[in-house]
C-alpha cells in the first residue's frame, strides 16, 4: 500500500538537547500488527459485502466480527469479478505468481503496479475494489497519525516532567 512512517518523532523546541524520540521497536511492532489485523478484518467485511455468497454456497453464513474463520468462497467470487473485467491478464499474472509461491513473495510485487494501473484505466468496472483499497489506505493513515500523535504527546509529557524534576 505504500504507507510508511518514520519512528523518530520531533519533540520539544530546537533548544532541546534530545529533540527527538524514537518509538520503541516492540511498541511499534505491536501497533503495526494490530493495525494490519484491523485492516485485514475491515477488508474482509467489505469484500463480503461486495461479493456475498449466494444461496447454496457452503459458506453462506457471514463470519461474526473477531472470528478468524474466513469465507473460503470469497476468494473465488473476487477472482471471478476481477477476471470478468478488462484487467483479466494483469490479475491472472499476479494470482499465478502468488499461487506458485504459496505466499506474497517480493518477486510478485512487480505485478501490483500493472494491475493497479489497469484497474484505474477501467475504474468504471473496478470502482468497488478501488474504493475499498482507498478506504483501507485512509484507515491505515488515520491510525498511523493517531499513533504518532499519541507517542509525541507521551514523549512531550515525559520531557516536561523531567524538566520540572518529577
Amino acid at each position: 500500500m505504500g504507507i510508511t512512517l518514520s519512528t523518530i518523532l520531533k519533540t520539544g523546541g530546537s533548544k532541546s538537547n534530545s529533540g527527538y524520540y524514537q518509538v520503541p521497536a516492540e511498541k511499534q511492532r505491536v501497533h503495526n500488527e494490530a493495525l494490519a489485523e484491523a485492516t485485514v478484518e475491515m477488508v474482509a467485511r467489505e469484500l463480503y459485502a461486495l461479493f456475498p455468497p449466494t444461496v447454496g454456497d457452503t459458506s453462506y453464513d457471514q463470519p461474526k466480527e473477531g472470528e478468524t474463520e474466513r469465507d473460503e468462497g470469497i476468494e473465488l467470487r473476487v477472482s471471478e469479478f476481477m477476471i470478468k473485467g478488462a484487467c483479466k491478464e494483469s490479475f491472472t499474472a499476479l494470482k499465478d505468481c502468488v499461487d506458485e509461491a504459496k505466499s506474497h513473495p517480493k518477486k510478485c510485487d512487480e505485478f501490483f503496479p500493472r494491475l493497479n494501473k489497469c484497474m484505474h484505466a477501467h475504474s468504471d468496472y473496478y470502482q468497488p475494489i478501488l474504493a475499498l483499497v482507498k478506504a483501507s489506505e485512509e484507515m491505515m493513515k488515520k491510525e498511523l497519525v493517531a499513533f504518532v500523535l499519541s507517542e509525541m504527546e507521551a514523549a512531550e509529557r515525559k520531557r516536561a516532567r523531567k524538566i520540572r524534576g518529577y
